[in-house]
């Protein structure tokens, strides 16, 4: 009898100890899948604040090409005074201002309003539109003036690639005549 009652406490401890091993193997396991729990949030944090930092170079990229757009045409502006200060005469300022707004366009082609070109070159509206006109004089091949909704003027420029692919129909020249008169009765 008292074998019978060490053998059924043996087995009871044995069985206790068991159930202890396998608590302990799951509290070893819970804490693991919420340590790797928490280094998945933390690597989380660290992806979406990579994605805020390149959303961030990408602003001050665009930012740091439109200062030096504007460097550029203010160091043009700055050259062409030095140049008509003899006479002061308005041509060859609006040929240096024209060239200057070609290069910038040829660096980064598309439309552009003449608002932005008055903030890109900071001009005056008036000026800037005959600046407009005369950067299509110079350039007609890559150059596009034209006039949209409520005589708002946009010019755009389209590289070789696009000018070589498209052929000049005689319609257009005639809506180039048109915009070419109502902008002069603008200035």
């Amino acid at each position: 009898m008292f074998e019978e009652l060490l053998e059924l406490y043996k087995s009871k401890a044995a069985d206790t100890e068991r159930k202890l091993k396998e608590e302990q193997s799951m509290i070893a396991m819970i804490m693991a899948v919420e340590h790797m729990s928490e280094m998945l949030s933390a690597k989380q944090r660290d992806v979406e604040l990579l994605g805020r930092l390149i959303d961030q170079v990408d602003r001050l990229s665009k930012e740091v090409a439109d200062l030096k757009s504007q460097l550029k045409a203010r160091q043009g502006r700055a050259s062409s005074q030095s140049q008509t200060s003899g006479n002061g005469t308005e041509s060859r300022a609006l040929d240096t201002h024209a060239n200057t707004l070609i290069e910038l366009m040829s660096e980064r082609p598309g439309r552009y309003s003449t608002s932005d070109l008055v903030e890109m070159l900071g001009l005056n509206k008036t000026t800037v539109i005959s600046v407009m006109k005369r950067a299509v004089d110079l350039d007609p091949r890559h150059i596009k003036l034209t006039q949209g909704k409520r005589r708002k003027l946009t010019l755009s420029f389209t590289p070789d690639e696009s000018v070589e692919g498209e052929i000049m129909e005689s319609s257009q020249d005639g809506d180039e005549d048109r915009v070419r008169l109502e902008l002069m009765a603008m200035t």
